[in-house]
């Protein structure tokens, strides 16, 4: 999947995705496709096909 950059509504969403996760959102790089995101202090990078995954795992009803 290729996720489009649709500028600032995609990355609201991104992060409220982060924030359900328990994560906290950092930024996202629209050539790479990677969410950047912190946990308990550590910063990580997923790509945003992971990300997405995660998220609908643990909202199955979305």
């Amino acid at each position: 999947m290729k996720f489009q950059d649709l500028g600032r509504g995609a990355r609201i969403e991104l992060a409220n995705m982060a924030k359900q996760l328990g994560m906290k959102y950092i930024g996202y790089n629209p050539a790479a496709q990677q969410v950047s995101l912190e946990y308990k202090g550590k910063g990580m990078t997923y790509h945003v096909d992971e990300l997405v995954a995660a998220y609908q795992q643990s909202n199955p009803t979305s």
